[in-house]
């Protein structure tokens, strides 16, 4: 088993309130919930944080599939080696995006000499037309650094928009 991504005496907050939002970690209690946003949204999740062709994730993403993720992402959690938020409205509770909170060998073995977090999100399309993009970033990217065991400049911001 892979050490530790936080130490176990860190308090894994299981639910964040950022300003209007609410982070929740997500559980397969979420699935059909998660794969329908997921479907309807997967344009702006390439978008944000990138991907390939229709063929592959999010576009080619079935409920089995999702269920399977959702399973390993709370496993993962459970075991602190990865962690995944559903970003919610702190009003309405409605789904309006997910945060990833990574390993940098995960996906990006050649960068782990510079970092150590592997930080993306995404959120739905009226939440992007909004203009809601940057503050969102903003507000993780202060949240990681703020609440999480981890060096700031440690943090690599894998998503595909630059925030200025």
């Amino acid at each position: 088993m892979r050490t530790l991504f936080v130490p176990k005496n860190f308090n894994l907050p299981i639910e964040k309130i950022l300003g209007e939002y609410k982070l929740v970690l997500i559980t397969t209690d979420e699935t059909k919930e998660d794969w329908d946003i997921l479907i309807k949204n997967a344009d702006m999740i390439v978008k944000q944080r990138g991907g390939g062709s229709r063929k592959d994730w999010p576009y080619s993403c079935t409920l089995e599939e999702d269920y399977k993720d959702l399973a390993w992402l709370e496993l993962c959690a459970l075991y602190r080696q990865l962690f995944c938020y559903i970003i919610r409205d702190k009003k309405t509770n409605i789904y309006l995006g997910a945060v990833y909170i990574y390993p940098i060998e995960l996906f990006f073995s050649e960068k782990a000499d510079k970092y150590d977090v592997d930080l993306s999100f995404w959120i739905v399309e009226s939440e992007f037309n909004k203009g809601k993009y940057k503050h969102v970033a903003e507000q993780l990217t202060s949240w990681l650094k703020k609440d999480w065991p981890f060096k700031k400049e440690r943090i690599y911001f894998r998503n595909q928009l630059k925030v200025s």
